[in-house]
């Protein structure tokens, strides 16, 4: 492995394809408690699919939404170079996306995915609110989820974006359908192009091969349209 390829490990940037026109770049960010790392195999096969990937490292324990946003929006301006970019998010990932249009994004946004995003008041983040120890590992961020006003004052992307919702969850949290977190009617928001339901949990949702080749399929033409064996759309 050449020293070229080191280093964009390192900052979490992929050199996607070799030769040919300049490959689009798909900024991926994790969800609340994670790090990059669990993005890194659907950042790999984005990779394999001809993208040149950023895989943004944040933490929400020591930096507010704000600071976390104003970071994100930094490296795309820094990274992305003027070409085309999207954007995937997993849970509180979303919730940055959404922030960042509140200044809004550099030229060249192309299209963004939702997985499992909080766009209502996360019910398990309701049930923890104001315990200490969740507070601690969440940060300012983390209380946030539980706070309808705080949804409220959250833009639609302006941007095409499509939602992926986990229902692989289980009635402790609710008997409405969910990913064990998230409550699937609180994925949806208003504006969204397309969405899709896959039988996963919350924490791996971006794991899975279906995941992915949505994903792939929305980034490229706008549509969940091509179907797939398993996933339900709405």
């Amino acid at each position: 492995m050449g020293l070229t390829a080191v280093l964009m490990m390192v900052s979490g940037a992929s050199l996607g394809r070799a030769g040919g026109p300049p490959a689009e770049t798909v900024y991926l960010l994790h969800g609340m408690g994670r790090t990059r790392a669990s993005m890194l195999l659907l950042s790999l096969r984005l990779e394999k699919a001809g993208y040149r990937t950023v895989n943004f490292r944040y933490s929400q324990t020591t930096h507010s939404l704000d600071e976390i946003t104003e970071r994100l929006l930094e490296s795309v301006e820094r990274d992305a170079g003027g070409g085309k970019y999207h954007l995937i998010g997993h849970s509180l990932g979303n919730i940055v996306i959404r922030n960042g249009f509140k200044t809004g994004f550099p030229p060249g946004l192309g299209r963004i995915v939702m997985l499992a995003p909080p766009n209502r008041p996360a019910a398990l983040a309701a049930r923890f609110k104001g315990n200490v120890l969740y507070h601690w590992i969440t940060g300012d961020s983390g209380q946030k989820l539980s706070e309808a006003e705080f949804y409220d004052s959250l833009p639609v992307p302006s941007a095409e974006f499509a939602v992926i919702a986990g229902t692989r969850g289980t009635t402790l949290l609710s008997g409405a359908p969910n990913d064990g977190i998230v409550l699937v009617e609180s994925t949806k928001l208003a504006g969204m192009k397309d969405f899709a339901e896959l039988r996963h949990a919350h924490t791996f949702i971006m794991n899975a091969r279906d995941t992915f080749e949505l994903c792939r399929r929305f980034l490229s033409v706008g549509t969940f349209s091509v179907p797939i064996p398993g996933h339900v759309r709405k």
